[in-house]
């Protein structure tokens, strides 16, 4: 056995580990695993080009893709969102959120918390609607991560006006898959009936699709 191969698959444990601790506090749904996923795919995935994410809320999930770039030296995560939240989030709802209701808006915790993880320099935030901002958007993405409203429509509506953005071998990750039942059957009537996508991976319920 090679103990310096052994010992390598240290490395990544420790980079885990160092970005768990400054990012824990961030609220969010979230998976570790998933988490790193996303560090790995910023860091490391294939193509060049942007980094979007639909949907940001306190800023766990942009918190990971913006340490896993910056870690790589790679672009800046450009975060979509209106922070008003998703129908979920509203007063009454399953996951009533008291930041919302008592700001009105999350984007004022959603920058103190890149503030605090040292990461606010590599994230560009665009406070708006998902189809909105990709009407006016012209950039090439090489990974998109789609997260935001979670009802079909909003899944299906999010997908088509960002996904024409993607380079080819490009990566689109959806969220909550197998989870929320909108995105969940968006997601498996997309890998049934589209042509030149196809799931590379799957990490809890986060699904990771190559455009080919």
């Amino acid at each position: 056995m090679n103990v310096q191969m052994l010992l390598s698959s240290l490395a990544p444990l420790g980079e885990f580990l160092h970005w768990h601790q400054r990012l824990r506090t961030i609220d969010g749904w979230l998976y570790d695993l998933e988490a790193y996923a996303l560090f790995l795919l910023a860091a490391q995935g294939p193509g060049l080009g942007e980094i979007v994410e639909i949907g940001s809320y306190l800023g766990r999930s942009t918190a990971w893709l913006a340490a896993g770039s910056k870690t790589a030296g790679r672009e800046k995560v450009t975060a979509v969102d209106h922070f008003k939240g998703s129908p979920e989030h509203q007063a009454g709802q399953q996951f009533e959120s008291k930041i919302l209701l008592e700001e009105k808006s999350t984007y004022h915790r959603f920058l103190h918390n890149l503030r605090q993880a040292e990461l606010d320099d590599h994230v560009s935030p665009i406070v708006g609607n998902s189809e909105e901002t990709a009407a006016t958007w012209s950039k090439p993405v090489r990974l998109l991560f789609i997260d935001g409203d979670h009802a079909y429509q909003s899944a299906r509506r999010d997908f088509e006006s960002w996904a024409r953005f993607v380079i080819s071998t490009g990566l689109i990750c959806f969220h909550d898959v197998n989870v929320w039942p909108g995105v969940t059957q968006f997601y498996q009537e997309l890998m049934q009936h589209a042509a030149g996508y196809r799931e590379v991976a799957s990490v809890v319920c986060t699904k990771v699709v190559q455009k080919q």
